[in-house]
Parts: structure tokens; sequence; C-alpha cells
């Protein structure tokens, strides 16, 4: 008699998956991943076995409006004033204003957002701050007068400042060391996207003379008005995107809520390794909360002596550092990116068309003459494109060289580069194309010391103080922001070289000031 042996009691075959496909999509060994299966796994174990697929690449796409949204808030009034200016009789000093007041509304909300972020959590914030971030954008499209148009900029500017504050620490909060500077450096591309596609919609929309009526002449809605509106539908869109994303289970763990953490990790290994979420090879988390903390009002009175450390050695030190150095970043970079749109068809309507013949008079609107708008055309708002798109190839070198010559290295380099480049603008910029190359290449190397900057400043703080650590980061960005658009056009009464020689010398200053910054290339998140 044979006897045979049923499929039962054959031996379990396991499926053995190659060490280097293991090692490729999570960053641990085989031999590794059987251990976190034995012991509690603190969050960088968790969040590096789930390894990079499906879910991480449409983290980026809900990314992609948030960032373009960041740009759009800041910048779409700098590209309706050629039209503006005559339907609401503004000057030159009302342009600085309602371009710095969007950072006026950024500033004061900032300790308020990164207090609720920190202690209410992080999805909830960005799917409904960016959503009524856009409610009152389309009510800054409609505005009518000088006045209406300041005071829905500032609220405008007052609700986005949170969630995207938040975004910044969600998106390093949701990949593993080896890959958290290099995204957040590679979403930063986003803004590029953003500043290349921006002008192109101005030009289909700015150049033309729509005007429409609404009960009779009580409501004009301009070209520039539709312009507002249609820019004000991407921060909708990306509060509705951040709804389909979970809660970062970083921010969970540090609150003691390990199992919906453990749920969230789950889910994303499931999505990226296309297997099922049992088969996630951690089963405990370590606690990083004994219990879990209150949540609403209880949570809000808690989370001032939460806060405090933030003001404390050892993390004010790097506060301030860092916040100095952005502060002087944004005030070179986005003063130069804000007023370029104008300087552009400045330039173009100079018969010599040189930087300094456009700006050195400076421009005057006499009132009681008829206002003619500045004429333009597809190659001005053709060369902001190109001056948007000029960072592509900063942050592609930028991201192969943040992790093998450090970031703070990268940061330092960058910034002393854009001030070199910014002296060179008066003396070489001739024509509009010589400004144009030279621009880009200024707010290319800005660009990158901003977003490596952000890379760094993520790094130095634990979860419990990282949004609003970074709240107030991005507020020192915004008050050197408001500092260089308004301060541009006072030093321009001075004649040429005053505004670029002030602001390469903060840039250089900042650039230095980097080499006190401590080293956190593949710092792990405390």
């Amino acid at each position: 008699m044979v006897t045979v042996k049923t499929d039962v009691e054959a031996p379990a075959v396991k499926e053995e998956i190659p060490h280097d496909h293991l090692f490729k999509v999570t960053g641990l060994s085989s031999t590794n991943l059987e251990k976190l299966a034995q012991e509690p796994s603190d969050f960088e174990a968790a969040i590096a076995a789930t390894g990079f697929g499906r879910f991480n690449i449409f983290l980026m796409l809900c990314s992609l409006p948030a960032f373009w949204s960041a740009v759009s808030v800041t910048s779409s009034v700098s590209y309706i004033f050629t039209r503006a200016q005559c339907d609401m009789s503004l000057s030159l000093l009302d342009m600085g204003t309602i371009n710095a007041i969007t950072y006026g509304g950024m500033i004061s909300s900032a300790m308020v957002w990164g207090f609720l972020s920190d202690t209410l959590g992080r999805r909830r914030i960005m799917a409904y701050g960016f959503f009524c971030s856009g409610l009152v954008e389309i009510a800054a499209a409609m505005s009518q007068s000088f006045i209406m148009l300041l005071l829905t900029r500032f609220a405008s500017g007052f609700l986005f400042n949170g969630p995207f504050a938040v975004l910044l620490s969600y998106l390093a909060e949701l990949h593993r060391t080896e890959l958290r500077a290099r995204v957040i450096l590679l979403t930063s591309l986003f803004y590029t996207v953003a500043n290349t596609t921006l002008p192109m919609l101005a030009w289909a929309i700015l150049t033309k003379d729509w005007q429409f009526h609404i009960y009779g002449d009580t409501i004009v809605i301009h070209s520039w008005n539709l312009f507002l509106f249609a820019t004000a539908l991407v921060p909708l869109l990306t509060g509705v995107a951040f709804l389909c994303l979970p809660e970062s289970p970083k921010f969970l763990m540090s609150r003691g809520r390990n199992d919906e953490a453990m749920k969230i990790f789950r889910k994303i290994y499931s999505m990226n390794m296309d297997k099922p979420a049992e088969d996630y090879p951690i089963t405990q988390l370590v606690e990083e909360k004994t219990e879990e903390q209150a949540r609403g009002v209880a949570a809000l009175r808690g989370g001032v002596a939460q806060l405090l450390p933030l003001f404390r050695p050892p993390h004010a030190k790097w506060l301030l550092l860092i916040c100095f150095i952005h502060l002087g970043c944004m005030f070179g970079s986005n003063t130069i990116r804000l007023w370029y749109p104008q300087l552009a068809a400045m330039i173009g309507s100079e018969t010599n068309g040189s930087l300094c013949s456009a700006i050195a008079p400076g421009p005057v609107l006499v009132a009681d003459e008829a206002c003619v708008p500045i004429e333009t055309d597809i190659l001005t708002y053709l060369q902001s494109a190109v001056v948007g798109a000029g960072s592509v190839l900063t942050y592609g070198v930028g991201g192969a060289l943040i992790n093998r010559c450090g970031k703070k290295v990268v940061v330092g380099v960058s910034g002393v580069i854009s001030a070199g480049l910014v002296v060179l603008l008066p003396l070489l910029g001739h024509d509009a194309m010589s400004v144009a190359a030279l621009v880009t290449a200024v707010l290319a190397f800005t660009s990158l010391f901003g977003a490596s900057m952000h890379s760094v400043a993520v790094d130095l703080f634990p979860t419990s103080l990282r949004v609003m650590a970074m709240a107030t980061f991005l507020m020192s960005g915004r008050l050197g922001t408001i500092a260089g658009t308004v301060i541009f056009p006072a030093l321009v009464t001075y004649g040429c070289w005053p505004p670029f020689i002030t602001i390469a010398a903060v840039l250089g200053v900042c650039g230095l000031t980097c080499c006190m910054l401590p080293n956190t290339t593949l710092k792990k998140l405390e």
C-alpha cells in the first residue's frame, strides 16, 4: 500500500522575496525585517517597512496642487497689476502693500496654526485649511476696490499659512530617513511647475479685454478678476484631495495612539507592496507616550506647556538661527520673484529695454491724466515662465548632492552663489533676455537655498514641536518677504544699484551663516 502525502501534510513552501528587492523597496534586509516582527519597532523602522510605491506617488500627486496653491496665493496678484493699476488707481506703494499683505496674514496666524496642528493633528488642518483658503480666494477675485482686495488677501494669507506649514512636516513623517530630504527637495519642483504654468494662465486671461457687469455697474468683473478666480480653484481642490489621505502615523505614535498608527502603516504597506495588510512584518510599535493625550479643549489647554521647550535650550538657538537664515533667503528670493512680472513689463515698454533705465526713474501714475495700462504680450509672460522653470536643474543637482555633500553645505553654497548673481543684475541686465536669464539663475539658487533649509529645519525638532517650529520658521520668511517688497520700491528711488546691493548683501551674509548649522544629513526624526 502506497501512502500519499496530502497537501495538508506537505510542508508549507515559504515564498522567498529576493534580498535585493527587499532592500530596494524598504531599505531593510530580510534579516532586519524578521527581527522587526519579534520586538517593538520605532517609527523609523515602521515607516521603512512600508516601502516606497503607489501610496507615496499618490501623496506626491495630492501635494502638487498644494504647492501650486502656495505660489498662486502669494504671486497671483503680482501678475494683475498691469491691468488692475488703472481699474483701482494703484500706485507703486499700493502694489508693494498688496504683495506684502498676504504675508502679513500668514505671520499673524503662524503661532495659532502651529499650536493647533501639534495638538489636534495634521490631516484635518490641511484639508479644512486649504479649502477655506480657496473660499477666501474666491472672495478676493470679486474685489472692486483697493481696500477689499487688501482685506481679502490678508484673510487668504491667514488661512493658508497653517495647512502649508503642516504639509512640510506631514511629507517628512511619511518617508524613511534615506528618502526624506530628497522627497522634500523633489516636492519643491512643484514650485517650478506652478511658476511655469501661472504666467501662462495669466497670458491666457489677462491679455483679453473682458469686462462683465453685474447689477448694472455695481460689480464689474475684469479679466484680472477672472484670473484670480481661476487660481482660487486650486486650493479648493487641494482641500478635497487631502481628505483622501490618512493622519500622520508619527503624530499618532507621539500621542500614544499606536493602534491607529498601526492601521495606517498596514494600509501604506498594502498599497506599496501590493500585498494584504496582514503581511506587514511589524506587529508591535514602541510606546512613545504612555497614555493618550486629551482632545479638543483639553488638548488646547495642555498644549501650551508642550510648546514652551521650543523657546528654551537646546531648541531655542537652532530656531533663532534657522529663522534668521530663512528671513534673509526670502528677503532676496521673494522680492525678486514678486517684482519680476512688473519689471519685465516695464523693461518691455522701454526703448532700450535695460533694467536700470526701466526702474531708476520709477514708474509714476498721474492721477489727473487718463491711466494707460502697461501693454503686455506673450513674450512678457513667456519670460516669466522660463524664469519659473529655471529651478529644475538646481533641484536635480541638489537632490543628488544633498546626502553626499551634506545639507548645510548645499544651503551655504547656494546662498553665496545667489548673492553673486544678484550683483550682476544691474551690471549685465542690458536687455530683457539678459535680465530674464540672470533672474532665472538667481531664483534657481535661492529656491535651492530655501528648499534645503526646509529639509534642515524639519530634522532639528521633535514631533511634538515640529509643526510649531516650522510655522515659526515660515513666519520668519514672510517677515523677510514683507520687508523686501516694501524696501525694494523705496530703494529704487535712490537709483538702480541700491536695491540689488542690499539684496545681495543679505543673501551673502545668510549663506555664510549656514556654517553654524548642525549636520542633520540622514538624521532620524525624533
